[in-house]
């Protein structure tokens, strides 16, 4: 398919619309035969994305979320499947946060191998507050340490989210539900949905931030 199709793909999809679920159909097929067509499709929404667009920022990272876009970067440093989810979400928001830094020099799925992997990173981080001056633990059982530790600080997070924000973003990052399922369980429009998780996201990327400042004190 030509650059200009995809590129029509795109502009359709932002339209909303059967086009966006065209879209998403023709993205899975597309990593699922490693088709480089997901590259331009990828590269073009995130193009838009960081020129200012919020409907491509929305699709962009719905095109993360639903392909599962950052397991490479995560996956060999987090194995834990329930863990992995929390820093998969985690590097959404900083997608969300940093996608105004693409310049479109790389593919999109290299600039974000580097965002997702500096997240998992941040996870299996030791905290500053668990340091102690004592015979040092196994790497293995340090990097378990801070993995129970981070997860159990990212579901404190979302817990405290007010709701309507707190069910929608549990729904997604606990219960695994895409834009859809979330709508149906919630029985409001997939609209209502994107709102709801873009702020959430803002308000958890706060929280986040604050509480990493504190454990670096």
């Amino acid at each position: 398919m030509a650059d200009a199709e995809v590129a029509g793909m795109v502009s359709a999809a932002l339209e909303g619309g059967p086009s966006r679920g065209r879209l998403f159909e023709a993205a899975t097929v597309w990593r699922t035969s490693r088709d480089p067509n997901l590259d331009h499709l990828l590269d073009d929404v995130a193009r838009r994305a960081a020129a200012g667009d919020d409907t491509a920022v929305e699709l962009l990272l719905e095109l993360v979320h639903r392909l599962q876009l950052t397991r490479s970067a995560i996956a060999p440093i987090i194995t834990d499947a329930s863990s992995a989810e929390d820093v998969a979400q985690a590097a959404l928001i900083a997608v969300e946060l940093k996608i105004g830094t693409y310049e479109g020099r790389s593919k999109f799925r290299t600039w974000l191998f580097t965002v997702a992997r500096n997240e998992a990173l941040m996870a299996v981080r030791p905290r500053k507050a668990d340091a102690e001056p004592v015979a040092e633990p196994p790497a293995s059982s340090a990097r378990f340490s801070s993995i129970v530790a981070y997860r159990v600080t990212m579901e404190a997070l979302v817990e405290s989210l007010a709701e309507p924000y707190r069910q929608t973003m549990h729904l997604q990052v606990f219960e695994n539900l895409d834009y859809e399922g979330i709508a149906e369980r919630l029985d409001v429009p997939i609209g209502t949905v994107r709102s709801r998780l873009a702020k959430a996201r803002d308000l958890l990327w706060a929280a986040m931030r604050e509480e990493r400042e504190r454990q670096l004190r």
